[in-house]
């Protein structure tokens, strides 16, 4: 927003962010945890988006995270695993492979675009019981690699999200939770997530292309 009253308790955030990494690069559920991919994520997003706000970010932190990565990646950065030492999932993939994204990784590197045709293929936004938290991951992964890839994720997820929408009673309007963790964050959560694929043209530019505009 550019609000200036917001700049300090933002970057009061962004540092308990910092301090909270661990040494070997990643963030859990307590200070000092060694990390799991899942909140990586979302502590490199809020990063992302501090940068973007000129807020300050320690480069370091950022290269930890990378190194974080490079511990939990497999297939040269094609898939992505919870923890190190534990075997890829389809939804920590899309993560990981956002988060590559964020840290610098451009369609130069093989591992992003097999990887996002890897979630496309084998893992396409019409898959059951549907994941709200990897659509949400794996969109954003595939709108910002773009071109056909993109067109064919985005008309399927479209499609599917518009369809299983609920249009009648209380609920009208809303998302069902269906799978385990889904059930676990309930419909607001659901409904969020949903709504946050619909609308990922406008609130994102496609990331490369907001590169190569510079």
């Amino acid at each position: 927003s550019g609000d200036e009253k917001l700049r300090r308790p933002a970057q009061k955030a962004v540092d308990f962010i910092v301090k909270a990494q661990h040494d070997r690069g990643g963030w859990r559920y307590r200070h000092g945890d060694a990390g799991d991919t899942s909140v990586l994520g979302w502590q490199v997003m809020a990063l992302q988006s501090a940068r973007m706000a000129n807020l300050n970010v320690p480069d370091i932190t950022l290269q930890r995270a990378q190194g974080y990565l490079d511990q939990v990646q497999w297939r040269n950065g094609s898939w992505y695993g919870y923890v190190p030492g534990q075997k890829p999932t389809f939804t920590m993939t899309a993560e990981g492979l956002l988060c590559r994204m964020y840290l610098g990784w451009t369609l130069k590197y093989p591992g992003l675009t097999s990887g996002g045709e890897w979630l496309l293929e084998k893992h396409p936004p019409t898959q059951k019981p549907r994941n709200m938290y990897y659509l949400y991951y794996a969109t954003q992964v595939l709108h910002h690699i773009g071109g056909e890839t993109w067109s064919r994720w985005n008309t399927q997820m479209r499609n599917e999200l518009v369809d299983s929408q609920e249009t009648r009673g209380h609920m009208l309007g809303s998302w069902t939770p269906v799978e385990q963790r889904d059930r676990i964050g309930g419909r607001l959560y659901t409904t969020s997530l949903a709504i946050c694929c619909l609308e990922v043209y406008y609130r994102q530019l496609p990331l490369f292309k907001r590169i190569n505009l510079k």
